[in-house]
């Protein structure tokens, strides 16, 4: 069996694998695979189970680790990642962050015009 890596970057990717031919997904918590066509199934490292992937049927991969995606007979699969919503509070404290860097830099800006900071070995 061999394993293609799928490029998490992507949005939205449809893959087409031969019977026998799998896929590999990394640390791929969240991502949806909806089988369009034929028959495979899915493993996710550290869980027992094996998703069987009939045609229309979509599975939300629950945990990171390795998932693998295999064909059991020729098939079609859906990859969809979900876009992370920014978190209100990570914006807050980055413009309070910029905020402070930009004022902490125009006061040592200020102190070396003045010639306030002086270097001694």
């Amino acid at each position: 069996m061999s394993a293609d890596t799928v490029n998490m970057r992507l949005s939205r990717a449809s893959v087409c694998l031969e019977r026998g031919r799998g896929i590999s997904l990394k640390d791929a918590t969240g991502v949806v695979l909806t089988a369009l066509t034929g028959r495979a199934w899915l493993t996710m490292e550290g869980d027992v189970r094996d998703i069987d992937l009939a045609p229309g049927t979509a599975y939300r991969i629950e945990r990171d680790g390795l998932t693998l995606v295999n064909a059991l007979e020729s098939s079609c699969v859906e990859i969809r990642v979900p876009r992370k919503e920014p978190s209100p509070w990570r914006d807050r404290l980055e413009r309070i962050w910029n905020w402070l860097a930009a004022g902490g830099a125009a006061r040592a800006r200020s102190k070396l015009a003045r010639g306030a900071w002086r270097f001694q070995p």
